[in-house]
């Protein structure tokens, strides 16, 4: 039996999700069970395998951004995933700064024209987690979900190294960057988050 660790790049994952059901099924977003999720997904591995530890790596918005009740009750939600067995959350942040022509004090929650999000510490975290756990030997596979090509040098080090990895992504991801760093490529449509739904 292989050991799994699946990494979930919260941010790229969930936009991923959101841009293929609004604009490929126009669809409102279905609420996943990220308890159910690791364990459907070992399925596509081509050997016997279960899942060690799941980690999701998410930004925590700054307290301006609090002030945004979705960003917020999206937060609390992922706060929630903390109390999950064998799960862990590392958090980077969501910082708001102000676009020309407004400052600090004058941008508002309310007027998403005067801010922009600047995402902070995700793909290192998510990269040291990855790479630590791997030297550890936490784990013979590596499931990491995310689109993003960023993470090349992390899948060049595991393979050095003898781990295996599988990039893992959405519907409508361009994956073929990675394709060459990995051992396989999953995608995942709306038939795989259907068996992923929260009650």
């Amino acid at each position: 039996m292989q050991r799994v660790m699946v990494f979930i790049d919260f941010e790229n994952f969930n936009i991923a999700l959101i841009n293929y059901y609004f604009n490929a099924l126009k669809k409102a977003t279905p609420r996943l069970d990220y308890r159910k999720m690791p364990h459907e997904l070992i399925k596509n591995l081509p050997v016997a395998s279960y899942v060690v530890k799941t980690i999701v790596c998410a930004p925590k918005p700054d307290d301006f951004l609090m002030g945004i009740e979705s960003k917020k009750n999206t937060y609390n939600w992922i706060n929630g995933l903390k109390n999950m067995d064998y799960f862990s959350v590392i958090e980077g942040e969501h910082i708001a700064r102000p676009v020309a022509g407004f400052t600090k004090s004058t941008m508002k929650p309310d007027n998403p024209g005067s801010y922009y999000v600047v995402e902070k510490g995700t793909d290192i975290n998510m990269a040291t987690e990855i790479i630590s756990k791997a030297y550890l030997n936490a784990y013979d596979t590596a499931v990491i979900i995310s689109g993003d090509s960023d993470y090349i040098p992390v899948l060049r080090i595991l393979s050095t190294i003898g781990k295996s990895s599988v990039m893992v992504g959405v519907k409508g991801q361009n994956l073929s960057r990675v394709k060459q760093h990995v051992d396989q490529i999953v995608i995942l449509n709306e038939d795989f988050f259907d068996t992923c739904l929260r009650a």
